[in-house]
């Protein structure tokens, strides 16, 4: 689940709060790689910088991983102790009881760096299987992908990208940060590339890959945070969008729920406001409750709140 969070880069530095902190391992004391990017578009560009507490040396070996085991316990100590003995290591993992009593599939993000590679750990397993190995009789299956996550470092977020220009302005730092009292120091180089050491950021985190992406926003960006109600059909997400695209506000993240199937869902948005022509608050407020509330008497606006920066 991608985890999204707004704050500021000071004087060269960025907090990292503990929602967005935690769940990839940065935290205090924990040392984090880094890589920086900057993309272009039709005369528009803003930089990326990239964060995890591996480099992409790590990463060559990091793969996904999934067992199904039986329902019962003791069934995931089996599964385990298989991974204990070839000495892997688990980085995060998610365990879901899918069929109870019968099935439960257990997800996780691997390092195979002191066992070997993803082909000879499933070899491996479906030996023991194929032997009857019983330290193995509660463990049904194993699949195994490598992650190819070390392109991220190296290629950016929108490699396939033919309109979108990415340049790499500097690999990975060799050596690693320290993320102190919550803060990242970007290195001077980063600071250089920017051209200023202040400004509001987009933080999108990634817990599956243990990578955050600190995104510059535009400086006289101004975020809200909405909430509209809708109804459960065809089309409604359009209409909503082509109203906020009508008033020129700019969605920046967001994500859609259905709470009564085929009657009615709700999305939570986070937008930028500054292109709208009209001054922030309730003015602006009043202006798209009225439009959202034209659209249909199950169409309205719940929230509208801005988001310090």
């Amino acid at each position: 689940m991608t985890l999204v969070d707004f704050g500021r880069m000071e004087s060269g530095k960025i907090r990292i709060s503990p929602k967005i902190g935690t769940p990839l391992g940065l935290v205090d004391g924990s040392e984090v790689f880094s890589s920086m990017f900057r993309y272009e578009a039709e005369g528009k560009g803003t930089f990326e910088i990239v964060l995890s507490p591996f480099g992409p040396e790590n990463y060559r070996e990091i793969s996904y991983v999934t067992m199904h085991v039986r329902d019962v316990p003791g069934a995931l100590a089996q599964a385990a102790q298989f991974l204990k003995a070839r000495n892997i290591d688990i980085l995060n993992s998610e365990t879901v009881s899918s069929i109870p009593n019968v099935v439960m599939v257990w997800e996780m993000l691997v390092d195979l760096s002191f066992f070997g590679d993803s082909s000879t750990l499933k070899k491996e397993f479906e030996d023991a299987k194929a032997s009857k190995d019983p330290s193995l009789n509660m463990v049904d299956c194993l699949h195994v992908e490598h992650s190819d996550l070390a392109t991220r470092y190296t290629r950016g977020a929108a490699p396939g990208s033919e309109k979108v220009k990415t340049m790499a302005l500097r690999k990975t730092e060799k050596k690693a940060s320290t993320i102190s009292g919550g803060v990242f120091e970007l290195p001077h180089a980063y600071v250089n590339f920017l051209g200023k050491d202040s400004g509001p950021v987009m933080f999108v985190a990634e817990p599956e890959s243990w990578i955050l992406s600190v995104v510059f926003l535009n400086d006289d960006s101004h975020l809200h945070r909405v909430r509209i109600d809708l109804p459960d059909r065809p089309g409604a997400i359009h209409e909503v969008m082509k109203v906020l695209g009508d008033m020129s506000i700019n969605v920046v993240s967001g994500w859609t729920n259905v709470l009564v199937y085929y009657e009615k869902m709700t999305s939570e948005l986070v937008v930028d406001v500054r292109g709208s022509g009209k001054k922030a608050g309730e003015e602006l407020r009043a202006a798209l409750k009225e439009k959202v509330a034209a659209l249909g008497p199950q169409f309205s606006l719940v929230e509208f709140a801005p988001i310090p920066l």
